[in-house]
């Protein structure tokens, strides 16, 4: 690139990654909107913190089975730190997800470095993926994935700065990242796999790694894993079975078959923004983009020359293909994991516009950064007047922190820990012999803060039935609230009256506040 340019971004390069970091922390708690799964993980985190047990589950699931394990204690320490310095707050949780976020770029840009040797190519890189509302959205949602990313992108660094094959040591510093990363989430079996195919195809090729390599690598990422497994019996001795049920839940084992069949829905899906209750950004022009730099990127590195270049970007696109297998073979399918995709991706954009000649490659920088750009912004938009500070408000006219309530978990953080109870609890009274009356009663709660949401799903049913469960208990529920409560307040949030993401700010959703008289 010529010299005015990386003049420019020596110069500039801090100034605009701090002006991103203002622009995303004024932004953290508007885009997107709070998810219930935000205040699952907070709210068990802080049940742990006040407990001092990390072997306690969920004070709002009481009915809704839950058992313990240790697959997230790492994640659940990281929010329990972050809780004692800043306190119980949707900010408190999301700055984590924005911390990894931003050290995921430096890694991104640590990579392109290593790969392009230049620092320019470097900035354009991390700068994309800044850019990207994927990303964005990842670095502001208060989930596991951006912490996973920083872990992939670190290894990912660490396996390309390696200078000898020959020591083991390496192997096993790498299997402790990925090792590490159990802790965090289940999705880490995905982001071992870009690793363990490096390692393999290295091997089958004769290049560079040997089986003592893999073998160093596996070893220690298995004795994690065989920790948190043991860890996780000694909360929970029945582990196994329990966390397997859960695990059938979400169709993970279901036949390789059946997997497969479900990856063309599972993309149609990510492509047209079909969702339930998460948040899917808007990324069609990523859908074009990846497809052809992909394939672009075989083609020319088929007559790459710069073994070191054509090496790191082997490893690019096995990483790709790793992170699909992954995804297929847990057969989830959860949109929040398609993120792990997004900066090999970008790093081969950068490898084939270097191709082109100075014209071009200024031209497709700046159309792919502007669209980019407007992809965030065109996501934002319509969630600009989110307030979920408003939302609270309102409940706070009627409600006090210390009160026993039925709501929405999304209306955690207002509460102290224990007095929230989810309405995901309701589709279990018949299995536990109980009334919804017997439910009011038993947990002493004085308020129901009833989103029309119900009532709509209700009169949906089966379609929506996966949110809260089979809703039979609903015609009980309504006889008791008109029978024995009193409505006290009534306001509308378009955002948090609704949580099914096709119908959020769609119409003025109410939610009414209603008082149990005894």
């Amino acid at each position: 690139m010529n010299g005015l340019i990386q003049f420019l971004i020596k110069k500039y390069m801090y100034v605009l990654f701090l002006l991103y970091i203002i622009l995303s922390v004024s932004t953290l708690t508007a885009f997107p909107f709070v998810h219930s799964d935000e205040s699952w993980l907070s709210g068990l985190s802080r049940n742990i913190l006040e407990k001092k047990d990390f072997s306690v589950t969920e004070t709002f699931f009481d009915l809704k089975i839950r058992n313990p394990h240790a697959i997230k204690i790492l994640f659940h320490s990281i929010q329990i730190f972050f809780i004692k310095i800043l306190g119980y707050d949707i900010f408190t949780f999301r700055l984590i997800s924005l911390i990894f976020g931003m050290a995921s770029l430096f890694l991104i840009y640590q990579i392109s470095l290593l790969i392009f040797h230049s620092k320019p190519w470097a900035f354009f890189t991390a700068a994309l993926l800044a850019a990207d509302a994927q990303f964005v959205y990842a670095s502001h949602f208060a989930r596991q994935e951006i912490i996973i990313l920083f872990m992939l992108c670190f290894g990912f660094w660490f396996i390309l700065k390696r200078k000898t094959m020959a020591c083991l040591k390496d192997d096993i510093l790498l299997g402790i990242i990925i090792g590490l990363s159990i802790g965090i989430h289940p999705n880490s079996f995905i982001i071992a796999l870009p690793f363990g195919l490096i390692y393999l195809t290295s091997i089958l090729t004769k290049q560079r790694y040997s089986m003592k390599n893999l073998a160093a690598f596996t070893f220690t990422t298995a004795v994690f894993a065989i920790f948190f497994i043991f860890l996780s019996f000694s909360f929970d001795p029945n582990f196994i079975h329990n966390y397997s049920s859960y695990g059938n839940e979400f169709d993970v084992f279901n036949p390789l078959s059946s997997k497969l069949a479900q990856v063309k829905d599972f993309y149609l899906k990510l492509y047209y923004g079909v969702s339930g209750t998460y948040y899917t950004p808007n990324i069609k022009f990523q859908f074009f983009l990846f497809p052809l730099v992909f394939f672009m990127s075989l083609i020319k590195l088929y007559y790459e020359k710069d073994k070191q270049v054509k090496d790191s970007i082997s490893r690019t696109l096995l990483s790709i293909i790793a992170i699909n297998i992954g995804i297929i073979f847990i057969g989830r399918y959860n949109q929040t994991s398609v993120i792990f995709l997004f900066p090999f991706f970008y790093l081969l954009f950068i490898y084939v516009i270097q191709s082109l000649n100075h014209l071009y490659r200024v031209a497709a920088i700046s159309i792919s950064l502007a669209v980019l750009v407007l992809g965030i912004w065109l996501n934002y938009l319509p969630y600009s007047q989110n307030s979920y500070g408003d939302y609270i408000q309102n409940i706070s006219k009627i409600v006090s922190p210390r009160d026993n309530v039925l709501a929405n978990l999304n209306a955690d953080y207002y509460f102290e820990n224990g007095k929230l109870y989810d309405f995901r609890n309701l589709a279990y009274l018949k299995e536990h012999g109980m009334s919804f009356e017997d439910y009011i009663k038993n947990n002493d709660i004085k308020y129901i803060i009833y989103p029309e949401e119900m009532d709509f799903i209700y009169e949906s049913t089966p379609k929506w039935d996966v949110i809260y469960g089979t809703p039979d208990y609903h015609d009980e529920m309504k006889d008791f609230i008109n029978n024995h409560c009193k409505k006290v307040y009534e306001f509308t949030d378009g955002f948090y009256g609704v949580r099914i993401v096709r119908y959020i700010n769609t119409r003025p959703w109410f939610i009414k506040i209603y008082k149990v008289m005894s």
